[in-house]
């Protein structure tokens, strides 16, 4: 990295969406427990949220390719 963050975004959309879940899995691991964390965990860790990152990622892949992006 030079600085360039804008730029850095830039070649990397797909950031966009995953920190906000890697913000949520910190959350869930380090912060909660109990009942609280089961709940957090059968969601950000759940089976839907699998598929929608193994469908989205390489969806993502070829969407920029194609655009250019």
């Amino acid at each position: 990295m030079h600085g360039h963050f804008l730029e850095a975004i830039h070649y990397n959309y797909m950031l966009i969406i995953l920190i906000p879940y890697l913000i949520l899995f910190g959350i869930e691991k380090f912060l909660l427990t109990g009942e609280k964390q089961k709940r957090w965990k059968s969601v950000i860790e759940g089976r839907v949220m699998a598929i929608a990152m193994i469908i989205l990622a390489p969806s993502w892949f070829v969407i920029r390719n194609i655009l250019h992006i």
